[in-house]
């Protein structure tokens, strides 16, 4: 019975790599590429070129979060190559086949914004636009600081701009409680736990049914709250998926989630661990580019309520709430596209 359901799994597995093989195939704009960005470190991406005959209007750099990936983008990179727009999205650390280390403190954010630019430099591309997604945000926004002359503005989708800062978790789940009424990065203590990721790759279906619930209240009730989503994993809970994933990008995202969990928990124990902190603590924190901030008005975690008071380390902030839950871009994806083009010319008019 054993080998029959490991026969059964293996057979499952080369099923679901073989239908991300035909869809990057089928799909041109999402051929991937890889290249060195340092001694032993690789990076997997994407960049397509625009697609009109009256030259690049500029290049869009895009950025994802946990526990996505370069494909989560495929909506505005489709609309903006059309539209005349460069568009870059790298699979960041912990992802695809870019560098994965198991070293929390090899996921520093100088680090990564190191990478970006030498990316860039490789590609030739001098300025972008940065739009980022979840924990794609604090990398947007480590970017922006460490390269403003290499940044034309920066868009944050589900995530707001943090100012460098020393992290307690334990004090930012009891202030969430005190703001919200219940503790907003419960779930953290969870994707801190040394044993986190192999409960995850043991129940990746129930993983994926949360992240991505058509039920968005489910979030409130079996995931973000302390203990919600280690018994949901552990308890093995299913529900409806939700219904702007087509099987193909489900194929998708579990081929990455399949790869390995570690290494994408890493980005929230850094923080945690403060990894950043001697590298940031003399940075100046302003950002003096425009900036636009999207967020659903379903999504319990990133609250985009939250982001309505004035922020004095942002000069040219533009806030715009959309009718969705976390996952803006994919939700949404029309609004998403035409909220940052009609940002995009508005910046360049000023």
């Amino acid at each position: 019975m054993i080998k029959m359901q490991r026969r059964k799994n293996f057979c499952f597995l080369s099923l679901i790599a073989i239908i991300v093989h035909l869809q990057l195939i089928k799909c041109k704009s999402f051929e991937t590429k890889g290249s060195s960005v340092a001694s032993g470190i690789n990076y997997e991406y994407v960049y397509v070129e625009a697609s009109n005959n009256n030259g690049s209007k500029g290049a869009i750099l895009f950025l994802h979060g946990f526990p996505s990936s370069s494909y989560s983008w495929r909506h505005q990179i489709d609309y903006f190559s059309k539209e005349g727009y460069d568009c870059l999205a790298p699979d960041l650390m912990g992802y695809g086949k870019t560098y994965s280390p198991l070293e929390t403190k090899e996921y520093k954010m100088k680090s990564m914004a190191e990478h970006l630019t030498t990316l860039l430099n490789q590609l030739e591309i001098d300025k972008v636009i940065v739009v980022a997604h979840d924990w794609g945000t604090r990398l947007a926004s480590r970017f922006a600081l460490y390269y403003p002359e290499r940044t034309l503005g920066v868009t944050l989708i589900s995530g707001a701009y943090g100012r460098p800062a020393l992290f307690d978790l334990d004090l930012a789940i009891e202030t969430s409680i005190k703001a919200v009424g219940y503790e907003i990065l419960g779930y953290w203590k969870f994707f801190e736990a040394n044993d986190a990721a192999k409960i995850i790759e043991d129940n990746i279906d129930s993983f994926i049914d949360i992240i991505f619930p058509n039920d968005t209240t489910l979030w409130k009730t079996n995931f973000i709250l302390l203990g919600k989503l280690r018994d949901w994993l552990i308890n093995k809970n299913r529900t409806n998926r939700a219904s702007y994933l087509t099987d193909t990008d489900y194929a998708i995202i579990r081929q990455y989630l399949s790869e390995g969990m570690q290494p994408k928990l890493n980005w929230y124990k850094a923080l945690i661990e403060n990894n950043d902190w001697n590298d940031e603590k003399d940075l100046d924190p302003v950002i003096k580019k425009p900036f636009l901030y999207l967020g659903g008005t379903k999504d319990p975690v990133s609250i985009i309520a939250a982001y309505q008071e004035p922020n004095p380390y942002i000069q040219d902030l533009e806030i715009i709430p959309l009718n969705t839950g976390h996952w803006v871009m994919e939700e949404d994806p029309h609004g998403v596209n035409e909220c940052i083009h009609k940002w995009i010319n508005k910046t360049k008019k000023d």
